[in-house]
């Protein structure tokens, strides 16, 4: 049997791989999938507590194959019962050339019919003797023959599909009337493709056709089995009757037992069946890597929507306004203001220390479109976030994407409740323009105050003081109605002046407020929806690497 090139990757770290790889993808790949894993993984574990001297090599065939006296032929004298009648062989028959540390392990077999060579003089024995004098003892060898494939009886064929899992060898066995069978190939020879190093197929039953066919049917069982998958196992030719290729099948399956290598060739094997099944049911390789920056915004965009940002945006910039006008407006009409509520009050929005205390804002309740567009924005999201993975990775980010979505109504609430939007802070002119105001106020008060004395002394017949006059306008105008003119007009103009002061300053507050709750929408985002898609991203990248490494590579390159 020609030597397999092996893995750069040792066993021991590619079985722990796929143990990392199969925990990662439960709840993900198909359960049957991860259980067949994990029993891999469980009779790996197992097998490699017990012999390591011993090589178990198990013999199956269909009925009538001639493969228990196969067996007999191989050890060189009788160890298992053939007769016409059929089924032949209902449990496993041991032959076992090495003693020591051999009853554990067929224990762990379930053998309990068990032939041992050790001193018999047995051909098996004669032909593992060591050849050189400096050649470590015989190998331990436990040659199998097991119940026929296609019994009748469930239980039989039950027991050899269980031992193909078992044994560190397989030898099929099949004769020129069944080898292209298609039950023996896709049932049981085909699964263990990717076995070549710890497979051998024998056409028994030489005898029964011509010798210029023989040539013919071996090749054709030959490219059947490449066909399996079996790229380099050897094909050979018996005859259990006449002795034909015995020898040879024999000195085939020692060599192999001498390495000592053929259980860990077979776990080899396994693992990476077993992690191409896995990446078969749920390939992670082309999930990206990361979240894409893009569906973050989108989803930003999606949830400041469904936060209602953009009123509380306006609400900040009217609550500028509102308690502008309440420090700077016309003194005689700031009144009406007051009898206005504040914007941002209306809202149950905090202001100042209030937004550490306050649980809920008085925003009203998601109508059915706002919640639609939040939900339909995380799905979107997974999907933009999971695009080109497999349909199990893709349900698996939609699943984390969705994980906390019942909490993200409160968290987004929360988030503008308690944002500090300065809804108490005033500005530096505001004591300033109010001072004016009443200065322009005063000026009015005192002119109006002036004329009506006048007036009042007119109207007794008191002779009223001189009048002064403003010589520099016009046309000479008295003293108090300049005063009253210039009050109300500054008054009027404090508060036009105000007034447009207050709008532009209280629409930098609002892009200010924007800025604030688009970052706090995006941080519940974040711990809401982004980072569970991140920690599933992450997972599959993973379990991308432990997989690579479970088949012998490396990761494959990721988006």
């Amino acid at each position: 049997m020609s030597p397999r090139r092996r893995s750069a990757v040792p066993l021991a770290a590619r079985i722990e791989a796929l143990a990392e790889a199969t925990e990662l993808l439960d709840g993900i790949a198909p359960a049957v999938d991860v259980a067949a894993a994990r029993d891999v993984l469980d009779r790996i574990d197992r097998r490699r507590a017990l012999s390591a001297e011993h090589t178990v090599i198990g013999v199956f065939g269909a009925t009538g194959s001639g493969k228990s006296s196969l067996v007999n032929a191989l050890v060189g004298t009788e160890v298992t019962r053939a007769a016409v009648r059929r089924p032949t062989t209902s449990q496993p028959v041991a032959a076992v050339l090495g003693e020591l540390g051999a009853d554990p392990l067929l224990d762990w077999l379930g053998v309990e019919q068990r032939h041992l060579l050790d001193g018999t003089g047995a051909a098996l024995e004669t032909a593992a003797a060591p050849r050189r004098r400096r050649e470590e003892g015989a190998p331990g060898i436990v040659l199998l023959d097991l119940p026929d494939l296609d019994s009748r009886e469930a239980a039989n064929r039950a027991l050899a599909e269980h031992m193909t899992g078992m044994v560190d060898v397989i030898v099929w066995v099949t004769d020129p009337q069944k080898y292209a069978d298609a039950v023996l190939h896709q049932d049981f020879v085909r699964p263990f493709a990717g076995h070549d190093a710890v497979t051998v197929l024998v056409l028994n039953q030489l005898d029964r056709i011509r010798e210029a066919e023989r040539g013919p049917v071996l090749d054709s069982l030959a490219a059947l089995a490449r066909r399996d998958g079996l790229e380099s196992a050897p094909v050979l030719g018996t005859s259990a009757e006449t002795g034909q290729g015995v020898a040879e099948l024999r000195e085939a399956l020692v060599d192999i037992a001498r390495t000592r290598e053929a259980a860990a060739s077979r776990q080899r094997a396994d693992v990476t069946a077993a992690a191409r099944r896995l990446r078969a049911a749920a390939d992670p390789a082309d999930l990206p890597e990361r979240v894409p920056a893009a569906a973050i915004r989108a989803l930003d965009a999606d949830l400041q929507a469904a936060a209602r940002i953009e009123p509380v945006v306006t609400a900040v910039g009217g609550s500028y306004r509102h308690r502008a006008a309440t420090r700077v407006g016309w003194p005689p009409l700031r009144w009406i203001s007051r009898l206005r509520t504040d914007p941002l009050r209306r809202l149950g929005i905090a202001q100042g220390r209030e937004a550490n205390t306050l649980e809920r804002t008085s925003l009203p309740e998601p109508d059915a479109a706002t919640r639609a567009r939040a939900s339909g924005g995380v799905r979107t999201f997974a999907d933009a976030a999971s695009r080109g993975g497999s349909d199990p990775w893709r349900a698996a980010v939609r699943r984390a994407a969705r994980a906390r979505e019942a909490e993200l109504p409160d968290g987004l609430d929360q988030a503008v409740a308690e944002a500090d939007l300065r809804g108490r802070d005033t500005s530096w002119w505001w004591p300033l323009w109010n001072l004016l105001q009443w200065l322009a106020l005063l000026a009015a008060v005192v002119g109006l105050g002036w004329l009506a004395l006048n007036a009042v002394l007119g109207f007794f017949g008191v002779p009223a003081p001189p009048m002064p006059m403003v010589q520099e306008l016009w046309v000479p105008i008295p003293l108090p109605t300049v005063l009253v003119a210039l009050g109300v007009g500054a008054g009027i103009l404090l508060a036009v002046a105000g007034g447009t002061l207050a709008a532009l300053a209280g629409a930098a507050r609002a892009r200010r407020a924007r800025r604030i709750l688009r970052d706090r929408v995006h941080d519940v985002a974040d711990a809401l929806v982004v980072q569970e898609v991140a920690a599933e991203l992450e997972r599959g990248a993973r379990t991308a690497s432990d997989l690579a490494r479970a088949e012998g590579g490396t990761a494959p390159a990721r988006v």
